[in-house]
């Protein structure tokens, strides 16, 4: 269920989106509670992995074993890649010795989150128009987990002001990775889910 500009883009793309989204949403909300305590944790790592199911489930697809299956291979691809990039933006910064380096990555990649976040929040704005009124629900959790990412946002540049000496472009970039795994969960329950239904194609022409 998507509207007619963001075919243009593709729906597949849409979906990669919402899933990044709603994670990195959900990751706003809890990850200063597992700051404050460990024993959160497990629930902020339970509730962000639920969070881009709910936009697959949102986009009008059916949550079943073979979606889960590649949910769950998505967050191993998904938790690989932003480890990795994480690991490679302190490795560079560690080679330049240069803070600055640092603080210009976070800027980059919080610019390209933000561009994605606001694009799908225009696509939310403009559905929940009286005359469209396609997807409501999701645009109303677009909309909340945007409000949920600016307010975490804000809090870490207050954070930061107040105490210098914490490393907030690194809870700035753990919250971008929340948003790659939530992308890579969708992502792969839709190849897993595109995967089993060329099969059964396949098996229905062969069997004719």
């Amino acid at each position: 269920m998507a509207t007619a500009r963001t075919f243009k883009v593709g729906p597949r793309a849409l979906l990669a989106g919402d899933g990044g989204l709603l994670m990195a949403g959900a990751c706003a909300v809890l990850a200063p509670l597992a700051y404050l305590s460990e024993d959160a944790t497990f629930l902020l790592v339970a509730v962000g992995l639920l969070a881009p199911m709910l936009a697959w489930w949102l986009h009008g697809r059916l949550v079943d074993g073979t979606a889960t299956l590649g949910a769950v291979l998505g967050v191993v691809a998904g938790a690989a890649i932003a480890v990795a990039l994480l690991l490679l933006g302190a490795l560079v910064k560690e080679i330049t010795n240069a803070p600055v380096v640092g603080q210009i990555a976070g800027a980059v990649v919080v610019a390209a989150y933000l561009a994605v976040v606001a694009w799908l929040d225009v696509d939310a704005l403009r559905d929940l128009s009286p005359r469209r009124r396609e997807h409501a629900w999701l645009d109303v959790a677009r909309l909340v987990a945007t409000v949920a990412i600016v307010a975490y946002l804000v809090g870490v540049y207050a954070w930061a002001t107040a105490s210098p000496e914490h490393d907030y472009v690194g809870a700035i970039l753990s919250l971008m990775g929340c948003g790659i795994v939530g992308a890579a969960v969708v992502m792969g329950a839709d190849l897993l889910v595109r995967s089993r239904e060329r099969r059964s194609r396949r098996h229905l022409v062969s069997g004719a």
